[in-house]
């Protein structure tokens, strides 16, 4: 099988980790390009530009790749979300969020955009794109001219009142609200949740700390009622969500955080039980039945 070629210097590593993971199910498959476009719904063109990193592959396509080399649909989907966030060649006909494809196949492109043979792949590196810093406070300029200090009469009219009410309504929410329902009843004192902001990782999955608060099941990760969840969210709102989908025996092979298709038919397992509408769509009435 001929070496691949290096990948655009403009893709980042998210991109570029999506297209070299593409790389190897293809190879995995053994499949020339003309026999990969007969056996899925897109052109040979199309897939040399996928996998050339010359174009972001439609959703679909990564899964039908990911198909016939046997591999995990929703790690791929996973990795498709994060790379279209930082896309920046051309996007799949159609697509109107990052992360999803458009409503079908992309048509037959002309011959002569065909890909170039295919050399060797430089290995991407395995860093996140850098943050720009942050800044705190106001920018440098020119000084503002000094103005009387006013009254503290006046400064509580023009909304120190405000901040006191915030601030004792933010203690009253603090000390109050976790203890409800906890004395004389066992149950646990708070409602546990996640504290860091979610990154979805491939390959890592979470624990589940299964809790009883006020007549309701948490995992610890999200104390949500309502959240909407659909392919392919990737939140702390989808672990705590897979938590108890496995806590209530709806097996879906792992607690990664990614909404792939094995959540959603565990989902809709759940909804068709309880006799909802069955759409695979986690939200309020979903949630109510998941917690009870």
């Amino acid at each position: 099988m001929a070496p691949w070629k290096a990948l655009p210097e403009h893709l980042d590593p998210q991109a570029g980790r999506l297209v070299d993971r593409m790389r190897r199910l293809k190879d995995a498959t053994g499949l020339s390009f003309t026999a990969l476009a007969a056996r899925t719904s897109y052109s040979r063109s199309s897939w040399e530009r996928y996998l050339n990193g010359r174009k972001l592959p439609p959703a679909e396509a990564v899964t039908e790749l990911a198909a016939l080399a046997g591999a995990d649909p929703d790690r791929m989907l996973a990795l498709h979300t994060l790379a279209a966030q930082t896309w920046t060649g051309p996007q799949p006909k159609g697509a109107t969020v990052p992360g999803t494809s458009g409503t079908g196949p992309e048509p037959e492109e002309p011959a002569s955009e065909a890909a170039a043979p295919e050399a060797a792949t430089p290995a991407e590196p395995d860093t996140p794109a850098s943050v720009p810093p942050v800044l705190i406070g106001e920018p440098a300029g020119p000084a503002k001219p000094a103005r009387a200090r006013p009254a503290r009469r006046t400064l509580l009219a023009a909304g120190g009142a405000l901040v006191v009410v915030a601030a004792v309504l933010a203690v009253v929410v603090t000390l109050v609200l976790p203890g409800r329902g906890s004395a004389g009843t066992g149950e646990e004192e708070h409602r546990r949740v996640a504290a860091e902001e979610f990154v979805f990782k491939p390959d890592r999955t979470y624990d589940c700390d299964i809790h009883r608060f006020e007549g309701r099941l948490y995992a610890g990760h999200s104390d949500t009622q309502d959240a909407l969840l659909q392919q392919i969210s990737t939140t702390w709102d989808v672990v705590e969500a897979q938590c108890l989908l496995e806590h209530r025996g709806y097996r879906i092979g792992g607690i990664d955080g990614a909404y792939g298709p094995a959540t959603e038919r565990a989902v809709k397992r759940l909804q068709d039980k309880e006799g909802l509408v069955v759409d695979g769509i986690m939200g309020p009435h979903t949630w109510e039945a998941l917690r009870r």
